[in-house]
């Protein structure tokens, strides 16, 4: 007697040794992640670097003024020092991604 059931009742069962099938989905899962810096700037330290260097400007227009540029070079350390902090929130999942996206 034939299964009711069957939905090919015409194929005969004894053919097939094993049938085996393979499904592949794609799914995208999202973590949110939030970086947040923090900066701390130390003690700022300066240093003249050799002897300036002072140059003359003739001023034709007032005689009885003497314009005078100094020029110093000079080293600046900024010592920075950065942080993180990470805070990752709750993983999503979505099942109907598109393979293609």
């Amino acid at each position: 007697m034939s299964n009711p059931y069957d939905v090919y009742p015409e194929y005969p069962s004894d053919e097939c040794e094993e049938c085996k099938k393979f499904s592949k989905h794609f799914i995208d899962i999202t973590t949110p992640v939030d970086i947040m810096p923090k900066v701390r700037v130390g003690k700022v330290e300066i240093e003249c670097c050799g002897d300036p260097i002072v140059i003359c400007d003739k001023n034709k227009k007032d005689c009885n003024v003497c314009h005078l540029v100094f020029v110093q070079k000079v080293s600046i350390k900024v010592p920075i020092k950065y942080e993180f902090k990470a805070d990752v929130g709750e993983s999503c999942t979505d099942c109907c991604a598109d393979k293609d996206k």
